[in-house]
């Protein structure tokens, strides 16, 4: 199905995901800056109030990243969410890496920002 969407403004979202994963100031450049193969993505964290049985409700944070790869011709694309997981770029986007990292089978560099993913 064809779907009318303007190129210019399509050109510029995925510019904008593009630099959320490789432009230094990007929310999961960390991650993925020194990744070999061109990813494109966005973070994101969501709260959730959760009753831990008390009466009381606290917020968590759900950490949310969605993407795909190569970004010039997607292959693959990958989202993450890990409840309670804090912040988009420390826990989704390393999870959605380790599975980019896996089809793609560069190995990351060594000094890539990644926290520990079970």
């Amino acid at each position: 199905q064809q779907i009318n969407i303007d190129p210019g403004a399509l050109d510029v979202v995925r510019q904008g995901l593009l630099k959320a994963t490789h432009d230094p100031l990007g929310t999961s450049s960390a991650v993925f800056g020194g990744f070999p193969v061109p990813i494109a993505g966005k973070t994101g964290t969501a709260e959730k109030a959760i009753d831990p049985g008390d009466g009381v409700a606290r917020l968590f944070n759900q950490s949310w990243w969605c993407g795909y790869g190569p970004s010039h011709d997607a292959q693959v694309v990958v989202r993450a969410v890990i409840e309670n997981g804090g912040h988009g770029s420390s826990a989704a986007a390393p999870a959605a890496f380790r599975l980019f990292e896996k089809y793609f089978n560069p190995k990351a560099p060594a000094n890539q920002a990644l926290v520990n993913v079970a």
